[in-house]
Protein backbone atom coordinates (compact mmCIF):
# COMPACT_ATOMS: atom_id res chain seq x y z
CA UNK A 1 0.00 0.00 0.00
CA UNK A 2 1.67 3.63 -0.84
CA UNK A 3 2.66 5.27 2.02
CA UNK A 4 0.54 8.97 1.84
CA UNK A 5 1.35 12.07 3.58
CA UNK A 6 -1.69 14.15 3.10
CA UNK A 7 -3.87 14.92 5.82
CA UNK A 8 -7.22 12.16 5.19
CA UNK A 9 -10.84 13.40 5.85
CA UNK A 10 -10.85 13.12 9.85
CA UNK A 11 -7.37 15.28 10.61
CA UNK A 12 -8.26 17.83 7.90
CA UNK A 13 -11.56 18.63 9.49
CA UNK A 14 -10.11 19.67 13.35
CA UNK A 15 -7.56 21.46 11.42
CA UNK A 16 -10.10 23.82 10.77
CA UNK A 17 -10.34 27.59 12.72
CA UNK A 18 -13.85 27.81 13.87
CA UNK A 19 -14.24 31.80 14.24
CA UNK A 20 -17.28 33.84 15.86
CA UNK A 21 -18.83 36.89 14.54
CA UNK A 22 -20.06 38.83 17.09
CA UNK A 23 -22.42 41.66 16.57
CA UNK A 24 -23.55 44.47 19.64
CA UNK A 25 -27.30 44.85 19.71
CA UNK A 26 -28.25 47.79 22.22
CA UNK A 27 -30.79 47.72 24.18
CA UNK A 28 -32.38 50.71 23.31
CA UNK A 29 -32.01 49.05 19.15
CA UNK A 30 -33.73 45.68 20.09
CA UNK A 31 -36.84 48.62 21.66
CA UNK A 32 -37.07 50.36 18.15
CA UNK A 33 -37.07 46.87 16.38
CA UNK A 34 -39.94 45.39 18.77
CA UNK A 35 -41.96 49.00 19.03
CA UNK A 36 -43.68 51.77 17.29
CA UNK A 37 -40.85 53.57 15.27
CA UNK A 38 -42.27 57.09 16.06
CA UNK A 39 -42.06 56.56 19.97
CA UNK A 40 -38.82 55.48 20.53
CA UNK A 41 -35.39 57.44 20.18
CA UNK A 42 -33.49 55.99 17.00
CA UNK A 43 -29.89 54.36 18.43
CA UNK A 44 -26.99 55.88 17.56
CA UNK A 45 -24.04 53.79 17.74
CA UNK A 46 -21.34 54.21 20.48
CA UNK A 47 -18.38 52.70 21.97
CA UNK A 48 -19.21 50.62 25.04
CA UNK A 49 -16.97 50.15 28.32
CA UNK A 50 -14.15 47.53 27.64
CA UNK A 51 -15.29 45.53 30.33
CA UNK A 52 -18.98 45.55 28.49
CA UNK A 53 -17.17 44.57 25.14
CA UNK A 54 -15.11 42.05 26.85
CA UNK A 55 -18.29 40.50 28.25
CA UNK A 56 -20.66 40.55 24.92
CA UNK A 57 -17.57 39.22 22.40
CA UNK A 58 -17.53 36.41 25.21
CA UNK A 59 -21.36 35.81 25.39
CA UNK A 60 -21.88 32.16 26.88
CA UNK A 61 -18.76 30.48 26.00
CA UNK A 62 -15.92 29.93 29.35
CA UNK A 63 -13.16 29.63 26.75
CA UNK A 64 -10.02 32.42 26.70
CA UNK A 65 -10.89 34.77 24.00
CA UNK A 66 -8.15 35.16 20.76
CA UNK A 67 -9.76 38.35 18.82
CA UNK A 68 -8.28 39.07 15.43
CA UNK A 69 -10.07 42.62 14.04
CA UNK A 70 -9.59 42.62 10.30
CA UNK A 71 -7.96 45.45 7.98
CA UNK A 72 -8.90 46.29 4.37
CA UNK A 73 -5.37 44.28 3.57
CA UNK A 74 -6.97 41.09 5.31
CA UNK A 75 -10.40 41.36 4.89
CA UNK A 76 -12.03 37.84 4.77
CA UNK A 77 -8.45 35.86 5.27
CA UNK A 78 -7.07 34.55 8.83
CA UNK A 79 -3.12 36.03 7.21
CA UNK A 80 -2.53 37.69 11.15
CA UNK A 81 -3.11 34.75 12.64
CA UNK A 82 -2.13 31.95 10.04
CA UNK A 83 1.57 31.57 7.85
CA UNK A 84 0.76 30.99 4.13
CA UNK A 85 4.52 29.84 4.21
CA UNK A 86 4.87 27.89 7.10
CA UNK A 87 2.59 24.65 9.25
CA UNK A 88 -0.13 25.76 11.07
CA UNK A 89 -0.98 22.59 12.63
CA UNK A 90 -0.04 23.51 16.10
CA UNK A 91 -1.62 27.00 15.65
CA UNK A 92 -4.84 25.23 14.66
CA UNK A 93 -4.65 22.82 17.65
CA UNK A 94 -4.39 25.16 19.72
CA UNK A 95 -7.07 27.52 18.55
CA UNK A 96 -9.56 24.54 19.29
CA UNK A 97 -9.21 25.48 23.03
CA UNK A 98 -10.10 29.40 22.64
CA UNK A 99 -12.87 30.78 21.91
CA UNK A 100 -11.81 32.63 18.02
CA UNK A 101 -13.50 35.83 17.85
CA UNK A 102 -13.20 37.90 14.38
CA UNK A 103 -13.93 41.67 14.53
CA UNK A 104 -14.57 43.93 11.06
CA UNK A 105 -12.05 46.21 9.82
CA UNK A 106 -14.24 49.72 11.17
CA UNK A 107 -13.80 47.95 14.72
CA UNK A 108 -11.08 51.24 15.55
CA UNK A 109 -13.70 53.65 14.42
CA UNK A 110 -14.14 55.86 18.00
CA UNK A 111 -18.34 54.91 17.72
CA UNK A 112 -17.80 51.05 17.48
CA UNK A 113 -19.19 49.50 20.00
CA UNK A 114 -15.84 47.12 20.58
CA UNK A 115 -13.50 49.68 19.55
CA UNK A 116 -12.24 50.14 22.89
CA UNK A 117 -10.42 46.01 23.23
CA UNK A 118 -8.01 48.14 21.38
CA UNK A 119 -5.68 50.55 22.93
CA UNK A 120 -5.47 53.52 20.78
CA UNK A 121 -1.69 54.52 19.35
CA UNK A 122 -0.91 51.00 17.97
CA UNK A 123 -3.63 48.78 18.24
CA UNK A 124 -2.89 45.03 17.93
CA UNK A 125 -3.89 42.89 14.51
CA UNK A 126 -4.80 40.36 17.01
CA UNK A 127 -5.20 39.79 21.28
CA UNK A 128 -5.30 36.74 23.44
CA UNK A 129 -6.74 37.05 26.86
CA UNK A 130 -8.41 35.44 29.63
CA UNK A 131 -12.49 35.47 29.08
CA UNK A 132 -12.71 39.11 31.63
CA UNK A 133 -9.71 40.65 29.76
CA UNK A 134 -6.91 39.36 32.48
CA UNK A 135 -3.74 37.79 31.05
CA UNK A 136 -3.71 40.11 27.71
CA UNK A 137 -1.12 39.25 25.22
CA UNK A 138 -1.31 41.78 22.23
CA UNK A 139 -0.37 40.61 18.16
CA UNK A 140 0.71 42.97 15.75
CA UNK A 141 0.13 40.14 13.14
CA UNK A 142 3.61 39.83 12.04
CA UNK A 143 4.68 37.76 14.57
CA UNK A 144 6.91 34.62 14.13
CA UNK A 145 5.47 31.28 15.05
CA UNK A 146 6.91 30.96 17.75
CA UNK A 147 5.95 34.36 19.12
CA UNK A 148 2.27 33.30 18.51
CA UNK A 149 2.67 29.69 20.35
CA UNK A 150 4.14 31.26 23.36
CA UNK A 151 1.31 34.05 23.35
CA UNK A 152 -1.69 31.14 23.03
CA UNK A 153 0.13 28.74 25.57
CA UNK A 154 0.86 31.49 27.85
CA UNK A 155 -3.00 32.33 28.41
CA UNK A 156 -4.02 28.57 28.20
CA UNK A 157 -1.20 27.64 30.95
CA UNK A 158 -3.57 29.92 33.05
CA UNK A 159 -6.80 28.93 31.69
CA UNK A 160 -6.49 25.30 31.76
CA UNK A 161 -5.68 22.25 34.36
CA UNK A 162 -3.79 20.57 31.76
CA UNK A 163 -0.46 21.45 29.56
CA UNK A 164 -1.63 22.28 26.22
CA UNK A 165 1.73 22.26 25.03
CA UNK A 166 1.97 18.23 26.06
CA UNK A 167 -1.67 17.80 24.69
CA UNK A 168 -0.76 19.41 20.98
CA UNK A 169 1.93 16.82 20.71
CA UNK A 170 -0.51 14.01 21.67
CA UNK A 171 -2.97 15.46 19.41
CA UNK A 172 -0.69 15.38 16.52
CA UNK A 173 0.37 11.81 16.91
CA UNK A 174 -3.30 11.12 16.93
CA UNK A 175 -3.68 12.58 13.55
CA UNK A 176 -1.44 10.49 12.36
CA UNK A 177 -3.24 7.76 13.52
CA UNK A 178 -6.59 8.91 12.00
CA UNK A 179 -4.46 9.33 9.10
CA UNK A 180 -3.72 5.71 8.94
CA UNK A 181 -7.12 4.94 9.49
CA UNK A 182 -8.95 6.95 7.28
CA UNK A 183 -6.39 5.45 4.34
CA UNK A 184 -6.53 1.95 5.35
CA UNK A 185 -10.59 1.92 5.16
CA UNK A 186 -10.38 3.59 1.73
CA UNK A 187 -8.06 0.94 0.79
CA UNK A 188 -10.13 -1.90 1.90
CA UNK A 189 -13.55 -0.60 0.47
CA UNK A 190 -11.63 -0.08 -2.68
CA UNK A 191 -10.55 -3.97 -2.61
CA UNK A 192 -14.23 -4.89 -1.09
CA UNK A 193 -15.84 -3.58 -4.42
CA UNK A 194 -13.44 -5.45 -6.80
CA UNK A 195 -14.10 -8.40 -4.87
CA UNK A 196 -18.04 -8.48 -4.52
CA UNK A 197 -17.93 -7.42 -8.59
CA UNK A 198 -15.70 -10.16 -9.16
CA UNK A 199 -16.92 -12.85 -6.27
CA UNK A 200 -19.93 -11.64 -5.50
CA UNK A 201 -20.74 -10.32 -2.24
CA UNK A 202 -20.62 -13.64 -0.22
CA UNK A 203 -17.38 -14.53 -1.16
CA UNK A 204 -14.59 -15.82 1.33
CA UNK A 205 -12.52 -12.91 0.54
CA UNK A 206 -15.38 -10.38 0.44
CA UNK A 207 -16.46 -11.47 4.02
CA UNK A 208 -12.57 -11.01 5.14
CA UNK A 209 -12.62 -7.66 4.15
CA UNK A 210 -15.20 -6.72 5.87
CA UNK A 211 -14.17 -8.00 9.13
CA UNK A 212 -10.96 -6.37 8.27
CA UNK A 213 -13.49 -3.30 8.41
CA UNK A 214 -14.93 -3.82 11.03
CA UNK A 215 -12.09 -3.77 12.89
CA UNK A 216 -10.31 -0.40 11.37
CA UNK A 217 -14.00 0.93 12.87
CA UNK A 218 -12.88 -0.22 15.94
CA UNK A 219 -9.52 0.89 16.17
CA UNK A 220 -11.28 4.28 14.77
CA UNK A 221 -13.46 4.67 18.04
CA UNK A 222 -10.60 4.02 20.30
CA UNK A 223 -9.11 7.03 18.98
CA UNK A 224 -11.89 9.04 18.56
CA UNK A 225 -12.39 8.24 22.67
CA UNK A 226 -8.54 9.20 23.08
CA UNK A 227 -9.37 12.65 21.02
CA UNK A 228 -12.11 13.50 23.34
CA UNK A 229 -9.98 13.26 26.47
CA UNK A 230 -7.32 15.03 24.81
CA UNK A 231 -9.54 18.00 24.14
CA UNK A 232 -10.74 18.54 27.72
CA UNK A 233 -7.79 20.56 29.36
CA UNK A 234 -9.78 21.30 32.26
CA UNK A 235 -11.11 24.42 32.93
CA UNK A 236 -10.14 26.81 35.68
CA UNK A 237 -12.89 28.96 35.58
CA UNK A 238 -16.60 28.08 35.63
CA UNK A 239 -18.97 29.98 33.60
CA UNK A 240 -20.30 33.19 34.93
CA UNK A 241 -23.50 33.78 36.17
CA UNK A 242 -24.27 36.86 34.17
CA UNK A 243 -23.54 35.88 30.88
CA UNK A 244 -22.44 38.30 28.17
CA UNK A 245 -24.91 40.37 26.22
CA UNK A 246 -26.75 40.69 29.45
CA UNK A 247 -27.60 44.47 30.33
Amino acid sequence: MPIRVERQRTSKSRLQMHWDFPVYVAPEEKALEESDAETVAAWQRRALPREQALAWIAGDDPRPLLVLRECKWCNGTDWALLSSSQDNEKTLLLAQWFHCVKLPNDVLEPDHPFTRLFPEGQPPHLFVCSRDGSNYVPLQGDQSRTELWQAMESVLKKEYRKNPSRAVQDYLKLLAEFDTIDSMIDWRQEQLDEVIERDGPDSRKARKIRKQLEELGRRREKALAKEKELRDLGLRRPLPKATAGAE
